[in-house]
C-alpha cells in the first residue's frame, strides 16, 4: 500500500475550530523535494510554525465565547507533526502523510482533509 505524502497547499482542519485552510506555499522555505504528482513542495514534521505553515482556522470552538463574541483561532503548537513517515526523511524530519496530525494546546487536533 502506498502512502499519500502531503504537500504545500494541502488542506488541513482543526476539529476545535470552524474553517479548513491550506498549508501555504512558502517559496523561500522549501525543503527542495517536489512532488512529481502535484509539482508542489513536500512537507516534513517540522512544518508546524503558527502563521507560517499553519494559519488560523477561523474561530476557536475550544475556548468559550467572550461577551464580545467568538474567540479567533490562534494555533498554539508546541510539538511537531506526529505520525510522519520515519522511512522518508526530508531535511532531518519525517515526511508528512495523510495520517499525520498536530495537537493544539487549546485541545484541538489538526488533520489533513
Amino acid at each position: 500500500m502506498s502512502k499519500e505524502y502531503m504537500t504545500a497547499m494541502s488542506m488541513i482542519k482543526c476539529n476545535g475550530a470552524t474553517a479548513p485552510v491550506p498549508i501555504p506555499i512558502q517559496c523561500p522555505i522549501s525543503h527542495g523535494v517536489i512532488s512529481c504528482k502535484t509539482h508542489l513542495p513536500l512537507l516534513n514534521a517540522n512544518d508546524c510554525v503558527p502563521f507560517l505553515n499553519v494559519l488560523t482556522f477561523g474561530t476557536c470552538k475550544m475556548i468559550p465565547p467572550t461577551p464580545a463574541g467568538p474567540v479567533p483561532c490562534i494555533p498554539a503548537l508546541i510539538m511537531a507533526w506526529k505520525q510522519g513517515d520515519p522511512h522518508y526523511i526530508i531535511e532531518g524530519a519525517p515526511a508528512l502523510t495523510k495520517d499525520s496530525f498536530l495537537t493544539c494546546t487549546f485541545g484541538g487536533t489538526i488533520k489533513f482533509q
